[in-house]
């Protein structure tokens, strides 16, 4: 195997593969958003907004970064693990997810967009309820 095949096929490209893939599917569905991942991205690998409500998104199968992640960003962030299958989530991570104090969702990418727009829907109708 030479230099640039071990390279393309590093944890890092593979990282950086998954968040191309991801944002595309996120811009794809007129979602904004943009890479943030690389040295120094704080747990942040993909940062962006729908309908004024904040999301991150952290690319791997361990959730343990991003309620520390979460705590440094402002109220009503939600928080997406993202993994190319559910059966990467150890059910460790999946009641880390349901009992978090933030809005934490773990995801399979190919359902991220569907995912992340039913959440945002949630949090966009509780914030802008109106009661008459």
């Amino acid at each position: 195997m030479t230099k640039f095949q071990q390279e393309e096929n590093s944890s890092v490209q593979k990282g950086k593969n998954f968040e191309i893939k991801i944002e595309k599917l996120l811009t794809d569905a007129n979602i904004k958003c943009e890479i943030t991942g690389g040295p120094g991205d704080k747990g942040i690998d993909i940062k962006g907004m729908k309908k004024g409500v904040k999301f991150i998104i952290e690319y791997r199968s361990i959730i343990n970064q991003i309620e520390k992640v979460l705590s440094q960003q402002s109220n009503g962030t939600i928080g997406i693990v993202a993994a190319p299958s559910m059966n990467k989530y150890t059910p460790g991570a999946k009641k880390t997810a349901r009992t978090s104090i933030y809005n934490v969702i773990l995801v399979d990418v190919n359902n991220i967009v569907i995912e992340l727009n039913e959440i945002i829907n949630k949090v966009y109708k509780k914030k802008y309820l109106i009661i008459f």
